[in-house]
């Protein structure tokens, strides 16, 4: 978890590792992903939106001002976290010579810059996108990985086929691109992607179109739109 918090930290906000409050951050992220649970053993109101969706949102509000509930206990994580990030992106603001190309950077940069108007890129917005950028898959990617070696453990076969490829990539200096990753490890690629159809994480996505729009060929209306991750 906290590997993957670190990737998207620093393509996100250059901030993946070091400093105490992106340490203190990402301590805060870890305990609400492996604490504050959004299934069957979490909160009521998350429990009670499986079964009657309609009733979830008023009983969190309600049960989140009972202190000692797990909806109060995910109102001020979410408080804490949203906090914390807000100093992050404060301090990167008041940075006048920004030479990184992180997620964080380039829209800060934008904000300053003529072509974009500051009512765009609010700090409430900037914030927001940094939130969703810096925790989006850090969940997902751990729980992937830890899937991923969980079942090559048990299969020898397989191990020994994945040592053979990485080995017969190159040197042990030589760090893969991007490109190498996609066309030099075919089977890598298969036991990934098993394994996510093993141990499917997300198998629904939902996303919200703000205006109608046609993609190859559909028209997605506007409205809430649940996707199949596979």
């Amino acid at each position: 978890m906290k590997s993957a918090n670190n990737v998207n930290g620093g393509g996100g906000s250059g901030c993946g590792s070091g400093g105490d409050e992106v340490s203190d951050f990402i301590n805060q992220h870890i305990y609400s992903t492996t604490q504050l649970k959004m299934d069957l053993s979490g909160s009521f109101s998350i429990i009670l939106g499986l079964l009657a969706p309609i009733l979830q949102e008023p009983f969190r509000q309600i049960l989140k001002r009972i202190p000692g509930t797990m909806d109060w206990k995910i109102e001020r994580t979410n408080r804490k976290l949203s906090g914390r990030l807000d100093e992050i992106v404060k301090k990167r603001m008041e940075e006048k010579n920004r030479t990184s190309k992180n997620f964080l950077s380039l829209i800060l940069n934008a904000r300053e810059s003529r072509t974009v108007s500051e009512n765009v890129f609010s700090p409430d917005y900037i914030s927001a996108v940094t939130y969703e950028h810096l925790l989006a898959g850090s969940a997902t990617t751990s729980f992937t990985l830890s899937s991923i070696v969980y079942l090559v453990a048990g299969h020898p076969g397989v191990e020994k086929k994945l040592l053979y490829e990485n080995d017969g990539f190159g040197p042990h200096d030589l760090t893969p691109t991007a490109q190498d990753l996609h066309q030099s490890f075919p089977y890598l690629d298969q036991v990934t992607k098993e394994a996510m159809r093993f141990y499917t994480v997300s198998p629904l996505v939902a996303r919200e179109t703000s205006n109608e729009v046609e993609i190859g060929g559909y028209l997605l209306p506007k409205v809430e739109v649940p996707l199949e991750a596979w």
